[in-house]
């Protein structure tokens, strides 16, 4: 889906995918990053956020939380982090990141309380009550006050499936009354997902009822006197699309694929700052007749604008194919490619994508390399999905 935007914006990442896996530095079933690139597009969103008056925290799930980019994302002056899930929690600090925001998507488990307060999040997002009772003791025995952003549900809103829930909008005041209520607790903000959304007819991104539920709630309960200082509006997001969460209300955004180029802006709008900064690398593993199997153990394509074709560069000549694919559900052990072996390609031949990833549900690894605009290639560690180190053959 990015190939185009990539070849145009930024060829050298994938000469350098095809360069590395030549020399044996990069394996198959890598993502490969590039950190200048990403310390790019971090900072422009950074100047364009800082125009607008918005706070950012760096969702690390898609690129799989790879430490390097993580540090290199910080370095541009995106320096905390929106965990996921309790394991995103674990490897950005492992990373030595600051954590910004925990609870949201996934909420905290049981037998996860200490390890969220010790972790000393600036927000943590609460569902119900019970979870929030939960971390509200955790605090207290540790004497510190955890602010909470509430999860606001509104009638109208509309969610992917097994993301629903929250807060419904019609009591909010005398939810937030409740959990503020909870020694260890301070409620200090309001969040829901998504909050804004492509539209492929008008090629563009929009806010969703949504992100008005999360406004709503907002002003309500500063009327009801609560200190309200984070309004957080999460989805799709990247420096094109921070005027308008800025303008609705919104005083965080949290951007992910926006880092490395690869959300649907990014194919509406060629003017769009970011680039792509991430291809999956893989080869070749052996033919069926004409058509090529390439291994891919990481291998997930976040399709939010639906089904497409998928192409690749093949070979030391980086020819572009077409690629088929599992249907969704199934195992990915390989890719296949029609008819390659007409087009010369050979066992062992490089492959390489560009996509909207989500690497933190995959088996595959990640690698991040500097100096690709240079020749001098500084290729960094390699990691699995939830960036922990990878030593020898995995």
């Amino acid at each position: 889906m990015f190939l185009r935007r990539l070849l145009d914006t930024n060829p050298g990442l994938a000469t350098a995918a095809v360069r590395l896996h030549r020399e044996g530095r990069v394996r198959a079933n890598t993502y490969l990053i590039d950190l200048d690139a990403i310390h790019a597009n971090a900072a422009a969103q950074v100047a364009e956020a800082e125009r607008h008056g918005l706070n950012l925290y760096v969702m690390a799930k898609q690129f799989g939380r790879n430490p390097d980019t993580l540090r290199a994302i910080a370095a541009a002056g995106i320096d905390s982090a929106v965990c996921v899930d309790i394991q995103g929690m674990e490897a950005v600090q492992r990373s030595g990141i600051k954590i910004g925001h925990v609870g949201h998507l996934v909420q905290p488990h049981r037998g996860t309380e200490d390890a969220v307060i010790a972790a000393d999040p600036e927000v943590v997002t609460v569902f119900n009550p019970e979870i929030a009772a939960r971390l509200g003791a955790t605090a207290e025995r540790a004497g510190r006050t955890q602010p909470v952003l509430l999860r606001v549900r509104g009638p109208e809103d509309t969610y992917y499936f097994g993301h629903a829930g929250g807060f419904p909008l019609a009591d909010i005041e005398k939810s937030a009354a409740e959990i503020d209520g909870i020694p260890g607790l301070r409620v200090t903000g309001v969040t829901n997902f998504p909050c804004m959304l492509a539209d492929a007819d008008t090629r563009s991104v929009r806010p969703t009822r949504n992100f008005a539920t999360v406004t709503e709630a907002a002003d309500r309960l500063r009327a009801a006197g609560f200190e309200i200082t984070q309004v957080n509006a999460p989805g799709t997001t990247s420096a094109g699309t921070f005027a308008e969460q800025a303008r609705l209300g919104a005083t965080h955004v949290e951007p992910g694929n926006g880092l490395h180029g690869t959300t649907p802006l990014h194919l509406f709008d060629d003017t769009q700052p970011e680039v792509p900064a991430i291809v999956y690398v893989s080869e070749i593993s052996h033919f069926d007749g004409d058509d090529a199997y390439v291994f891919a153990a990481g291998y997930y394509v976040d399709k939010v604008l639906g089904d497409y074709q998928l192409t690749a560069l093949v070979g030391e000549s980086e020819q572009r194919m077409n690629v088929e694919t599992a249907d969704a559900g199934a195992i990915h052990y390989y890719c296949r490619i029609p008819g390659a072996l007409t087009h010369g390609a050979k066992v062992g031949d490089p492959v390489v994508f560009c996509f909207r990833p989500q690497v933190f549900v995959t088996r595959g690894r990640t690698q991040a390399v500097a100096g690709i605009r240079t020749g001098e290639l500084d290729l960094r560690g390699v990691y699995d999905g939830e960036a922990r180190p990878v030593d020898g053959v995995a």
